[in-house]
């Protein structure tokens, strides 16, 4: 009867368990149904330093082609924060007056008091569409907390493309764009469960790899590409001196001038 009694108590244990871990199992977040994407304007990316086709470790440009909330169709554009906008057709030596952008209440000055610039790392939703416009796809990052959290600086959205390399690791093959001066850059915020739209090259090579991109920990999904395999090295060595390859591309900023 005792052994009876011990084996009915370890299946109530077990039992409880298994109960136990249904109840704190996290629900996972329905992934966001991608919008369709309109590009009326016919933008393409634009890359840094004349990196159309870049050979080796490329400087990321991540702007913003759409904020706001969630819809079902949104069209593409060029979403200016940093720089005040300045009427048209003014008459000369009249008195300049400026006007907010439009969407200025996404947009806090460097020199205001903020909490957002000093925010821990906040949970973003990122996803690539496979789906290729011009010389580019498509990304949405969405705000998946209840609070406001920063998500540019600038003009720009912090992100950086990374492809498997032929040990199946995953590397950068960009670097973030780092300001040279901070003052005059303010903060981009995003509210509760709103969007940003932004372009990802389309880069061409000899080397067909995933590719996903990054913002800290927040990673997006996979999405096949070709790069060129030299992507993932840098053009300097380890003194910030141009490789001797690189110079022998005739690529530097002497050979340029000439």
């Amino acid at each position: 009867m005792k052994r009876l009694y011990l084996i009915l108590a370890i299946s109530l244990f077990f039992f409880g368990c298994k109960n136990e871990d249904k109840k704190i199992k996290p629900k996972s977040e329905p992934v966001t149904v991608f919008p369709t994407i309109v590009n009326p304007l016919n933008l393409k990316y634009e890359s840094f330093f004349d990196e159309e086709n870049p050979t080796w470790i490329s400087t990321a440009n991540y702007n913003f082609n759409y904020i706001g909330k969630l819809k079902d169709s949104i069209s593409l554009g060029v979403e200016y924060f940093s720089i005040a906008e300045f009427p048209k057709n003014r008459k000369k030596d009249s008195e300049i007056e400026k006007r907010q952008r439009r969407n200025a209440e996404y947009y806090i000055e460097w020199d205001k008091k903020n909490r957002y610039s000093f925010m821990q790392e906040q949970k973003v939703e990122i996803q690539i569409c496979s789906k290729k416009i011009n010389n580019f796809h498509t990304a949405l990052l969405r705000n998946r907390t209840k609070d406001t959290i920063p998500i540019g600086f600038g003009d720009r959205i912090p992100l950086i493309l990374e492809a498997k390399n032929k040990l199946g690791k995953w590397e950068p093959i960009q670097e973030r764009f780092v300001y040279m001066c901070g003052n005059g850059v303010g903060t981009i915020i995003l509210p509760p469960k709103e969007i940003a739209i932004t372009l990802v090259p389309n880069f061409k090579g000899n080397y067909k790899t995933q590719l996903r991109l990054s913002m800290g920990s927040n990673k997006s999904n996979a999405i096949w590409g070709n790069i060129n395999y030299r992507q993932f090295e840098s053009k300097f060595d380890e003194n910030g001196e141009y490789k001797e390859e690189y110079k022998n591309e005739g690529k530097t900023p002497e050979n340029n001038d000439r």
